[in-house]
């Protein structure tokens, strides 16, 4: 079995048999994808409703003057629309709507004078962090108590994902991919070795279709964020004024929100990366272009709305775009560069592509590593748990496309045996196969690399369809009812210390606190008790304020404190005159007022895919490390000893 010596151009010269078999997997393939992006649901977009004054279903005895709510994500005041609906259908416009000074996540909407009824305040915003729309209603009654019909009435029709932004976003990313693979794969596997004149013609031939491919790449990319921009442009325009000028909008959409003005500089780096592929400018040039544009795209992305470390999430998504570009559009390129070579030339050079695709495994085998450990610790961070990926598109998609990967990653180490025979010899062993054996027929790494290419695509497709949907780490999902006790208690010195919340829900809420001494009688009076609370998944500072006793040994603090859903620190401290102060400290969990019941499991999946994550890494660091040592041991020479009557060969000889 010589696989080097197999021809990379016999991949395109596949029998039509061959060539219905691919087809018919693709055809099924891209059923199933379309199938599921049309499913009936929800698909809002990314900047999601936390909490907001007046509460969802509120029954207020006096009209508000203003409305605030706060979003998970910063939003733009000037995208942005509220229209109040009365109970007779009648649209109330605002006063006015602005954004918080010191929170861009707070929009501010000053109501009119509302006299007594049922009122639907419909709102709809645009994200500063990736670009996308969010719409939902705010059903709240002034002197009538809003009923389930109403707020059913209220709520969102259900609608499908948009399948031109999914066209968009698919194009964007397969151009992105190959722009990055081609780079790669031109700077790394294609350099020209001493050797014979025909291999080296063949790889300067090749290089150049490469970097031909990467130019189309990088214009598919150019055009499709173009087409993005229409996209939001389109979406935008129903809320607008009728006089409202095209271009107008476009500049203010692209030089008035981050999205916009990471949009532009995105948009000049892919041009400036096709003018250097144009004019031939040295390939480290047009890599480092390519990899500014792959980090501006991560942060356009879900990453950049995390509330926390959101660098480091826009660093991992970069790279994760980055790794699937290596391994999957670096085969791409190859295989599409391989096709322009025999179509125009009719070479075929026996045993010089296997030596390609030998180049090429050890860096789809790093971008495959990168990929995963990368893709574990950005699902953690984007779907909050079992439950959320159960239960939201978001998730199930997710689902779908690392399902993909799977088999894509099945199909790559079957073509890596094929191509190193030597990683099929345990497999071998275990299965008492002969030496040299492989799982599948060198005949038919064509079929095989033919079909990785096409998975390959069909997981940046529900990349597309992924970056449409709302992530599954909204605040329905941050916490449970079923997640916190209905009162902590801890001791302290002499002091036994119970903390409870009641409703325990985003807004106003009743602390009771019971500090007593187990001691009778007390060593020492009581000056103050004093709450502290300090939010856990966002930098808000601490809130410190003094309980009020209701009798010896209950105290009781009433307020807005609990201003988000998700994990706090309550800390109690109890301060008596002559002693040392007791502090108690409770990990408490506010639900959201959306909390869905648990069907799983409801526990973070962060923690534990960014573990796993870790040890990918130190794994494939180690594994890399121990075979580069392995291939530099095995490279150099030995050193011979001369026996007796023989003849002495010198080192190196």
């Amino acid at each position: 079995m010589k696989v080097a010596g197999f021809p990379l151009f016999k991949l395109f010269a596949v029998a039509h048999p061959h060539r219905t078999f691919l087809w018919r997997h693709a055809v099924a393939w891209l059923v199933v994808l379309g199938w599921l992006v049309l499913l009936p649901g929800p698909a809002s977009a990314h900047a999601s409703l936390v909490r907001s004054t007046p509460a969802g279903n509120a029954t207020l005895t006096d009209p508000p003057h203003e409305a605030r709510l706060w979003f998970s994500e910063p939003v733009s005041p000037a995208f942005s629309t509220v229209t109040i609906i009365d109970g007779q259908g009648r649209a109330i416009p605002p006063v006015s709507i602005r954004v918080g000074d010191d929170d861009p996540t707070l929009l501010i909407v000053t109501l009119p004078d509302l006299p007594p009824g049922l009122y639907n305040l419909r709102w709809k915003v645009l994200s500063e962090t990736d670009g996308h729309f969010t719409q939902g209603p705010l059903v709240f009654g002034v002197g009538s108590e809003v009923s389930a019909a109403s707020a059913a009435t209220a709520s969102e029709p259900a609608s499908s994902i948009p399948l031109v932004e999914v066209f968009l976003r698919w194009l964007n990313f397969a151009g992105l991919m190959g722009l990055v693979g081609a780079a790669g794969v031109a700077a790394v596997v294609l350099k020209p070795s001493p050797g014979a004149l025909r291999e080296r013609r063949f790889m300067r031939l090749l290089h150049h279709r490469v970097l031909r491919w990467a130019f189309w790449c990088t214009a598919a990319a150019l055009l499709a964020g173009g087409g993005v921009l229409g996209w939001q442009v389109v979406v935008l325009r129903p809320t607008l004024p009728e006089n409202a000028a095209l271009t107008a909008v476009v500049w203010q959409l692209v030089s008035h929100t981050r999205w916009g003005q990471m949009w532009l500089a995105r948009q000049a780096v892919l041009a400036a990366a096709m003018f250097c592929l144009r004019r031939r400018y040295p390939l480290p040039v047009t890599g480092l272009l390519a990899v500014g544009a792959v980090g501006l795209q991560a942060s356009m992305g879900h990453a950049s709305g995390l509330s926390r470390a959101p660098a480091l999430a826009v660093t991992l998504d970069a790279l994760h775009i980055a790794a699937a570009g290596i391994w999957v559009g670096g085969l791409l390129a190859l295989v599409v560069a391989s096709l322009l070579l025999y179509r125009q030339t009719g070479y075929r050079f026996a045993g010089l592509s296997g030596r390609v695709w030998k180049r090429f495994s050890p860096l789809a085998v790093l971008g495959v590593l990168v990929l995963v450990a990368s893709g574990l610790y950005s699902t953690g961070r984007q779907a909050a748990s079992v439950d959320a990926v159960l239960t939201t598109r978001y998730g199930q998609f997710l689902a779908g496309k690392l399902s993909l990967v799977l088999l894509v990653g099945m199909v790559g180490l079957v073509n890596s045996m094929l191509l190193h025979p030597r990683l099929a010899a345990p497999l071998a062993r275990l299965l008492k196969k002969p030496p040299g054996w492989t799982p599948v027929s060198p005949h038919r790494l064509s079929r095989l690399v033919l079909v990785e290419a096409g998975l390959g695509l069909l997981v940046v497709l529900a990349t597309g369809v992924i970056t449409t949907l709302p992530t599954a780490n909204g605040p329905e999902f941050s916490a449970s009812p079923a997640d916190t006790p209905a009162a902590f208690s801890q001791q302290v010195d002499d002091m036994v210390i119970t903390f409870s919340a009641r409703p325990n829900r985003p807004g106003q809420n009743l602390f009771s606190i019971r500090a007593v001494s187990v001691r009778k009688p007390p060593p020492a009076e009581m000056m103050r008790l004093i709450v502290r609370l300090t939010y856990l998944d966002q930098d808000f500072g601490r809130m410190s304020v003094d309980a009020v006793e209701i009798e010896p040994g209950l105290y009781q603090v009433g307020g807005n404190y609990f201003t988000n859903p998700g994990r706090w620190k309550v800390q109690v401290i109890a301060r008596r005159r002559g002693l040392k102060d007791a502090s108690a400290q409770f990990q408490w969990v506010v639900p959201p007022a959306s909390a869905r019941a648990e069907i799983v499991s409801t526990r973070p999946l962060e923690p534990v895919l960014t573990i796993t994550a870790g040890m990918v890494i130190l794994l494939a660091t180690a594994g890399l490390t121990g075979l580069y040592f392995r291939r530099r041991t095995a490279a150099r020479p030995r050193a011979r000893i001369a026996l007796p009557g023989s003849v002495q060969v010198q080192n190196g000889g």
